[in-house]
């Protein structure tokens, strides 16, 4: 009974963490999400649920995934505040040789920069 209350309280935050419009509580839904997956585990397999505890599976698999994008791939590919600033610079300095106007230019280089298309 304590794993189930364990396993509904952690999955909710989870759920509703990952709806959230801000990066910082999104970025810990995996870990009330992946809080859960043990007591999820024990209650399937104590109680011969074998339905669910292979449903368990793929539940951790998608929460370590969402906690590897928020907390492992993410700050690697992220760019420092000064590799920001030079790329920036970089972008200033050849407005000149550019037939672009300044706005479309800088538009252009922080779309790259963000890896916005």
């Amino acid at each position: 009974m304590i794993e189930q209350i364990f396993i509904a309280v952690t999955e909710l935050i989870a759920i509703y963490l990952m709806q959230s419009e801000k990066y910082t509580y999104r970025k810990y839904s995996s870990i009330f999400g992946l809080l859960a997956q043990p007591f999820w585990a024990y209650a399937s397999f104590t109680n011969q649920q074998w339905g669910a505890l292979f449903i368990g599976f793929f539940f951790t698999a998608l929460w370590f995934k969402n906690f590897k994008f928020y907390w492992i791939d993410i700050p690697k590919n992220r760019l420092k505040a000064k590799d920001y600033y030079l790329l920036i610079m970089d972008a200033v300095n050849e407005i000149e040789i550019s037939k672009l106007n300044k706005k479309d230019f800088i538009d252009r280089v922080l779309k790259e920069a963000l890896n916005i298309k």
